[in-house]
């Protein structure tokens, strides 16, 4: 062009600084030549490297940035305009720029992507540049701008020259972008729910490229949504795993497959799930999502040294030092944890919620030390005066320590005030129990059910005092015919109750001791029947031995088969020889 077509008019010639020149790059084959409207446009990032320009001198001379103009060069002649765009740096730049970022180093990994679609690339190449000995070794991949995940491993190559090892880089990108038009087609594919059609076309990708990542990425997308096997879904993750070892694309699979697997398998989902933090140790919502998972499972014994990673690449991570302090508790390490926990509470007062006090309580618990966990739910409870877990914890911490009226002082604190103390009723009762007061139990039972307590806890009680009143009164039969009449008769009025309120669960246990408790009352009534030659005691006993043989069948396993035939035979006889005495005594 000239000023005359332009229609400029002449200027005076003006001195121009030397330095200015240095800022005045020359327009390549790419700068000024627009795209085709179907070439794929691809960009290319300054290179990470450990090697940086010598201090004064130009940023553009370190390797980081010489290394991506040259992969440039290198991509721009390795493909028709028609079928290939490289984005010039006169692009690139004004982008980093506005955004404050410098031109010449690399970017990380979501910025690269963020600058991809800003521009407009389909893709991006990301590399690395470093001197090893005598010669320079590079490495890069291919990352489709779409997802920071759809990433293509070029490998690595080494040369004495810079040219040389981009040279082989450059070869294989060529040879990875075979697979790119199987693997469009493949995503079309499954987003249109055609699952056949997409397996197919991602095969044709691989087909074309044996080492690709992308295409196998989107066969093991459309073999589960296809509900393929599990172990066709874990065979084709192990390929893309094999290939490239930082794809959590498809770790997520193999993770999913062990998740599938039961609890043998946990360590190796452990692993896995630590693979997946590995590599991406930036990504802090991987991180919580997988140490969450590690700490409740089977296998948390591995998760420490995953946590305390995760916490050292993530330093004041709120979130990651909070399950570092969970996982701590959950491999048992209370000491430590306790430690944690009260350097969280230093940082961050807000951290010492009823969570912190109730999980540091248990831990001293756990270690035995009853009086520190007590102590440190009342700190709790000063803060959270009506959280019914740790009101409920200190008081059973007060009876651990053998405090039990003050344990039982505190719980009617809580029913007057309302808190409900999870299992109250139970917790209540073995307070009464372990305090001396068992007359109470089941008195105070009816007052706790009838006050709208629905814990089968609180009925077990019950049934353990009809239990106890019913060996007490075994222990009688010997020495005293008539106490243990009277003792046989109290545990049937308490087991009748019992039986009132148990859980169908419970009902079988009640029904032996009813049956057994009645046989056993009715053989002591047909001894004083007998003596007497009395009719009404005679009718008593019969009633009392025909009731045991409907209770004890409604036994079920609740007590030892023979047992079980044993005391069916006493009823069976029993209720025989009562029958025959009726008669001999011209019973009505």
């Amino acid at each position: 062009m000239t000023f005359r077509r332009l229609g400029l008019t002449a200027v005076t010639a003006m001195a121009v600084p030397a330095s200015l020149f240095a800022q005045i790059r020359p327009l390549g084959s790419q700068a000024n030549r627009a795209p085709d409207k179907d070439a794929a446009q691809v960009m290319i990032t300054s290179f990470r490297s450990n090697e940086k320009p010598a201090p004064g001198k130009n940023p553009e001379s370190g390797l980081s940035y010489v290394a991506s103009e040259e992969m440039r060069k290198k991509v721009d002649g390795a493909f028709p305009w028609k079928q290939l765009y490289v984005i010039p740096v006169e692009r690139i730049n004004p982008n980093l720029i506005a955004s404050a970022f410098p031109t010449t180093e690399p970017l990380e990994p979501h910025d690269a992507r963020q600058l991809a679609v800003q521009i407009r690339a389909d893709e991006y190449i990301a590399g690395t540049a470093n001197h090893v000995g005598d010669s320079y070794k590079v490495e890069a991949d291919l990352v489709l701008t779409r997802d920071i995940a759809a990433r293509q491993p070029l490998g690595s190559a080494e040369a004495p020259k810079l040219g040389d090892a981009l040279n082989i880089l450059t070869k294989e990108y060529k040879e990875a972008r075979k697979q790119l038009d199987g693997e469009k087609k493949c995503v079309a594919a499954v987003r249109d729910q055609k699952y056949a059609e997409a397996i197919t076309f991602a095969n044709a990708g691989i087909t074309a490229y044996a080492k690709s990542t992308l295409a196998r990425a989107c066969l093991l997308n459309a073999l589960y949504l296809s509900k393929a096997s599990s172990d066709e879904i874990v065979k084709v993750a192990k390929e893309l795993s094999n290939i490239d070892p930082r794809s959590n694309t498809a770790l997520k699979f193999v993770a999913d497959a062990y998740r599938k697997g039961g609890d043998e398998k946990s360590d190796s989902l452990v692993t896995t799930l630590l693979r997946m933090m590995q590599n991406d140790p930036k990504n802090s919502q991987l991180q919580l999502d997988a140490i969450t998972e590690i700490a409740g499972s089977k296998s948390a014994r591995v998760a420490r040294p995953i946590i305390d990673k995760a916490v050292e690449e993530n330093p004041g991570d709120p979130d990651l030092l909070r399950l570092r302090w969970k996982i701590l508790g959950a491999v048992k390490d209370y000491k430590e944890m306790r430690v944690a926990g009260s350097e969280l509470v230093r940082l961050d007062t807000s951290f010492a919620d009823t969570t912190y006090f109730s999980t540091s309580a248990n831990a001293y618990a756990a270690d035995s030390m009853f009086q520190q966990a007590g102590s440190t739910a009342a700190e709790g409870l000063k803060k959270f005066p009506t959280d019914a877990y740790l009101t409920g914890f200190e008081i059973q911490m007060l009876q651990r320590a053998g405090q039990g009226q003050q344990a039982i002082e505190k719980l009617d604190r809580a029913y007057a005030n309302k808190v409900a103390v999870p299992n109250a009723g139970a917790i209540y009762i073995s307070l009464l129990q372990s305090t001396g007061q068992s007359d109470k139990i089941v008195s105070k039972a009816r007052e706790l059910i009838a006050a709208g307590d629905t814990t089968a806890g609180t009925r077990q009680y019950v049934i353990n005092a009809g239990n106890d009143e019913f060996s007490a009164a075994q222990k009688l039969m010997a020495t005293n015919a008539g106490a243990a009449d009277t003792a046989f008769t109290a545990a049937l009025a308490t087991l009748s109750f019992a039986d009132s309120v148990a859980t169908r669960e419970q009902k079988p246990q009640v029904a032996f001791l009813t049956g057994a408790t009645s046989i056993l009352l009715a053989n002591l009534k047909a001894q004083a029947a007998q003596a007497a030659k009395s009719c009404e005691l005679t009718a008593d006993a019969k009633a009392l031995a025909v009731n045991a043989m409907i209770k004890l069948p409604q036994g079920g396993a609740s007590a030892a088969k023979a047992t079980m035939d044993q005391l069916m035979g006493m009823a069976i006889t029993l209720d025989s020889n009562l029958g025959q005495m009726a008669a001999a005594y011209k019973c009505k």
